[in-house]
């Protein structure tokens, strides 16, 4: 079902289990509020750049379309219960 959110998911090289998560951008502010729905709001920088809690997850959303995720075991258990 995340699939008709997300353009594109690279996992990253770091050792936390982190991913850059690229949104379609017809989908944005949809994800943006299933986001803010499911998520605890830790930090916001500007108008730019919001900081979610998800379960164990780490979230940057940029309202560019960009999701970066840290802490993450199974990247498509996690976008499927994250953007259903």
């Amino acid at each position: 079902m995340y699939q008709k959110y997300i353009s594109s998911i690279v996992e990253s090289c770091t050792k936390d289990n982190s991913y850059v998560v690229l949104l379609k951008w017809d989908t944005i502010e949809e994800v943006h509020k299933k986001i803010q729905e499911r998520s605890i709001l830790l930090q916001k920088i500007g108008n730019i750049i919001e900081k979610y809690q998800f379960e164990q997850t780490n979230i940057s959303f940029h309202k560019t379309g960009k999701l970066m995720l840290t802490h993450v075991d199974h990247i498509e258990t996690l976008l499927d219960k994250l953007l259903r």
